[in-house]
């Protein structure tokens, strides 16, 4: 008898989480479909994905991964034009350990603006730059880090330069501000980059 009870006692506790599992995902869809993305892509004639399947963005990578997007991202995103770039605002979270060593999320907003096909290049606030795809004695490694002594306003951010992308990113969700700003600073920084670093693979600004 205790037995069953027990077996029923679990059924229905394994229902009610089912039910409450199901209704966060309702929520949390619903919340990304009206995701203020939406309005912003109307207002700039741009495109929006509320993470759910549906078109693709036409450029972009994975963060912190770098790799190309092959796919719509599993989160909200926008993409519109800055002047002559396309940009790309994703709101997504990443993992982290706290103090009692469990994994926890929290909010990250990563921007993106197009560049043409170049060696991958890194800049970090305090470390300057470095171009883990190059040799350590290469001259283009040697031009790159004197512009950046030259435009110090450029390394006041962390940049990925790579696979046909420019990114920042941030914590906290995606704002207008902020999205429009990095955007602006995203492309100012790929239209001072030395010539020579898009004519490495062929490209052209």
């Amino acid at each position: 008898m205790e037995t069953l009870f027990t077996i029923g006692l679990l059924v229905v506790v394994a229902a009610v989480a089912a039910a409450i599992w199901w209704r966060s995902q309702r929520k949390a869809a619903a919340s990304r479909a009206g995701h203020w993305f939406k309005a912003f892509a109307a207002e700039r004639g741009g495109t929006f994905g509320s993470g759910d399947g549906g078109p693709a963005p036409s450029f972009g990578v994975f963060h912190p991964t770098g790799r190309p997007l092959t796919g719509a991202p599993v989160d909200p995103w926008v993409e519109f034009r800055l002047g002559d770039r396309p940009v790309l605002g994703i709101d997504t979270n990443e993992s982290y350990r706290n103090f009692d060593d469990h994994i926890h999320f929290r909010d990250l907003h990563v921007t993106q603006v197009r560049v043409p096909p170049g060696p991958e290049l890194r800049i970090v606030p305090g470390r300057g730059v470095s171009m883990p795809t190059l040799p350590p004695d290469s001259p283009l490694d040697a031009e790159v880090a004197r512009w950046l002594a030259a435009n110090p306003r450029f390394g006041q951010r962390e940049v990925v330069v790579a696979n046909g992308a420019a990114r920042t990113w941030g914590p906290g969700c995606a704002t207008r501000q902020n999205l429009t700003a990095e955007a602006r600073y995203l492309a100012e920084l790929a239209d001072h980059l030395p010539a020579a670093l898009w004519n490495l693979s062929g490209g052209a600004r």
